[in-house]
């Protein structure tokens, strides 16, 4: 028998070994070793031949061996210790411990179904060397003075026949106990004791051909081959028996572990996360488990935990698992139900293992701060601790909504941050030195899966589905907050991004009688939007703008486009155009997913408008489109303290219409507002851009002037009162009247510091020179002078 505890997942490499497995293979093989040096020496050739067939049969029947199913470790069971008796028998210690050595040398290489690494070698012919050398010391004791007599071998066989047993065993078992952190007696009597029958029917028929040898019954010994291989067939027969009830087992596992993952799958694709996502918690769990000394029902207890133990999000808002920022203390407290919730729907499924028990506390702290339980330290289940470190490790290197993927070294980083906190330092430990070992082999297993490539199509497809709910919800949330058009479409645009492929996108608002216009354009040919000005909308939906690159006429960047009208309580407001530079991308699928999102727009886009709308309106006089005294204060606020800040001047001119009161009584109030218009638009297209404008109250107008010299100053309130006088105004048809406008200033700081000692000052001067003209148009009626056109 040979063996050397292996794991699916470990590497076929000493390295991989834990440091206990480590030195206890190097003691048997030094032990081993010493053994084979003395058999070297003590070795005399005085039966060759005899030596020679057993050399041979040794070989050949360790060639014939039975692989033993042990679950997670490798073993295998011989006839070649029925031989090891023989010439222990016939032979003596050193001869039978160097036909040992090259019969274990046999076992690990004729037949062998792989490469077996050199220490598992060095460590099958050290073992069964040992066992031989041990096995042969009382030999000498039991045999007597005739070795070969039949009580002497009766005697021999009796004895050592348990012996070997015990030390073959013992020794393998051992091996398989420390690198799967084992208990040893347990891997012994599962794995080993019920082979004991076979040492001893080996060692009696290895004492009756070592009688018939030496009184040459050679005939006899063809007949002990009989027996022999009947004992080899039944074990052949039982072992093939346990490995096929092994496989329909195992075949079992895997279909309801397909099952399961299938399901948890689509259950955590439709919460936005990948496959590769829960197949990394399962593996680094798996990992963990088995390095910690797990049993193959617990490791699948974790493996299957892995991957169901967030099935409670299922109670959990989408919108809050989904939520970008940070959660509210009410939001986070329904978070917390989903263990408790994951638990109670695996309760009663049959595991065989307390997968729900494993669910409900992989949210529990190492330091009893966690959930629901506020468990702490070893209270907390083995298998929920290690659940924990695989979740919080995947998850640091996995996007998240709230979050952009860390880096491998920052997840480590911050797992090592959380050891003895959050989660258990020696668990913690153990993971990064299984995977440091890992990270070193090249030969590592790939894990298993349910699913191939081909089958995640379903799984994106349910993520998608997802995502243009997600999408919905969040332009549905933009309904009750006061976006511009701007900030709407910025949301609309990285939304609809994710759900359809673009490069470009584009609002035109408008209606079939006045033509729709691009208020707003994101992507290659934005230039040319902007300037397009189209009439129906069958022309915004079917034509690709011209120069739709901004730089030629050809239209080369943009070559597919996918309208969507956008209609609000039965009228159409407008379109959201999307294009693309690859001809016939978009499908019927990009059309629906676009329209139900259209659905939600047109309502944000019209609440935008009807915002931006609102917010002019509060700001801009209605009659002359220039500022209201709202805006001014606000504006001249701002603008005087950063004067202030930054030593800047400022003026402030008071504008008022002149005669008025006149042009109302003989022409009617309808012409004193068109002449209040006039003057509003002779200021707006007058004044600076920098500068601010404004209707005050009544005929009086607020010109404020940034930055003005005192000379620049003076220029600029007389070239205003001179485009007004050059303005022609018609207060009835035909009839054609000359504007005027007295003007007073006051500059900052120095004829004040508020806004009010500032007007009062302008104000004043206003009035003086209006005064002064009243004194240079006495006696003259410029309304009863006007001139026919």
């Amino acid at each position: 028998m040979s063996a050397l505890g292996r794991r699916k997942s470990d590497l076929p490499t000493f390295r991989a070994l834990p440091a206990m497995a480590q030195a206890y293979v190097a003691a048997v093989a030094v032990a081993g070793a010493a053994c084979v040096i003395a058999a070297a020496v003590h070795l005399r050739l005085d039966h060759a031949g005899l030596f020679a067939m057993l050399m041979a049969l040794a070989m050949v029947t360790s060639a014939v061996k039975i692989d033993l199913p042990l679950g997670r470790s490798q073993s295998n069971l011989s006839l070649s210790h029925a031989v090891n008796f023989w010439a222990l028998f016939a032979l003596g210690p050193a001869q039978a411990v160097c036909i040992a050595t090259v019969s274990a040398w046999a076992q690990c290489t004729l037949r062998a179904t792989g490469r077996n690494p050199v220490h598992r070698v060095v460590f099958n012919i050290a073992s069964l060397a040992l066992t031989v050398s041990v096995a042969g010391l009382p030999l000498a004791l039991l045999a007597g003075s005739d070795a070969l007599g039949a009580a002497a071998l009766v005697r021999s066989a009796a004895v050592l026949a348990p012996l070997y047993f015990f030390i073959n065993s013992a020794l393998v078992a051992g091996a398989i106990a420390f690198s799967t952190r084992q208990p040893v007696a347990g891997i012994w009597q599962r794995n080993f004791l019920w082979s004991a029958p076979s040492y001893l029917a080996g060692a009696a028929l290895a004492a009756i051909a070592t009688a018939a040898s030496t009184r040459g019954w050679f005939g006899w010994l063809a007949l002990l081959a009989v027996p022999l291989y009947l004992v080899f067939r039944s074990y052949h027969t039982v072992v093939a028996r346990l490995r096929e009830e092994q496989d329909e087992t195992r075949r079992a596992m895997e279909v309801q572990l397909a099952t399961i993952e299938a399901l948890a799958l689509a259950i955590e694709a439709k919460a936005g996360c990948t496959p590769e996502h829960i197949r990394s918690i399962q593996q680094y769990a798996a990992t963990l488990a088995e390095a910690a000394g797990l049993s193959d029902a617990e490791v699948q207890a974790v493996r299957t935990a892995a991957l169901l133990h967030d099935i409670g999000n299922m109670a959990v808002p989408e919108h809050i698992l989904s939520k970008p920022e940070a959660l509210t203390p009410e939001e986070f407290e329904r978070v917390k139900i989903h263990p408790r919730v994951g638990a109670e729907i695996l309760r009663n499924v049959p595991f065989g293992a307390p997968v729900s028990e494993l669910v409900l506390c992989h949210h529990e702290r190492w330091d009893g701060l966690g959930y629901p339980a506020g468990l702490r330290a070893e209270n907390i289940p083995i298998g929920a601790r290690i659940l924990a470190i695989a979740d919080c490790y995947s998850t640091l290197q996995a996007d998240r909504p709230y979050r952009p993927a860390r880096s491998e070294g920052a997840a480590t980083a911050v797992l090592r941050e959380y050891a003895g906190t959050t989660l258990d330092p020696a668990l913690v430990d153990l993971l990064f030195a299984r995977l440091q070992l890992s990270t070193a082999s090249t030969t590592d297993e790939p894990g298993e899966s349910a699913w191939v490539e081909s089958d995640e199509l379903a799984l994106q497809d349910i993520a998608g589905a997802h995502r243009e709910e997600q999408t919905l919800y969040e332009i549905a949330q933009a309904l009750g907050s006061s976006l511009g058009i701007a900030d709407a479409m910025a949301l609309i645009h990285d939304k609809v991004s994710k759900l359809v492929p673009f490069t470009t996108c584009a609002l035109f608002l408008g209606d079939e009688d006045h033509g729709y216009v691009c208020r707003y354009a994101h992507g290659p040919g934005t230039e040319a939007l902007f300037k397009w000005t189209t009439k129906s909308w069958s022309d915004l939906s079917l034509r690709l703008p011209s120069c739709a690159d901004g730089r030629d006429g050809k239209g080369e960047d943009l070559t597919a486009l996918l309208p969507c009208s956008l209609t609000f309580e039965g009228r159409m407001i407008g379109g959201l155009v999307i294009y693309h530079t690859v001809p016939g991308c978009f499908t019927d699928e990009h059309r629906r997913v676009l329209g139900r999102v259209s659905e939600q727009a047109a309502a944000v886009i019209y609440n935008s408008t009807r915002f931006e709308q609102t917010e002019h309106e509060s700001h801009t006089d209605p009659l002359t489109g220039l500022a209201n005294r709202r805006s001014l204060d606000r504006q001249f606020e701002t603008g005087l303290a950063r004067a202030a800040r930054t030593h800047e001047t400022a003026s402030v001119v008071v504008l008022d219409l002149d005669r008025l009161k006149e042009i109302n009584d003989t022409y009617g109030h309808e012409a004193g507002d068109r002449a209040l218009r006039v003057v509003g638009n002779v200021l707006r297209s007058t004044v600076r851009q920098n500068d601010l404008c404004a209707r005050f109250a009544g005929d009086e107008f607020i010109v404020v002037l940034w930055n003005c010299s005192p000379d620049h100053e003076t220029r600029r309130v007389e070239e205003l009162q001179a485009t007004v006088a050059a303005h022609p105004f018609e207060p009835r048809p035909g009839v054609r009247v000359s504007l005027s406008i007295s003007a007073g200033a006051a500059r900052f700081t120095v004829d004040g510091n508020t806004f009010e000692e500032l007007l009062a000052s302008a104000d004043e001067r206003m009035y003086r020179d209006k005064a002064g003209r009243r004194s240079r148009n006495s006696g003259r009626h410029a309304l009863l002078r006007g001139e026919r056109a």
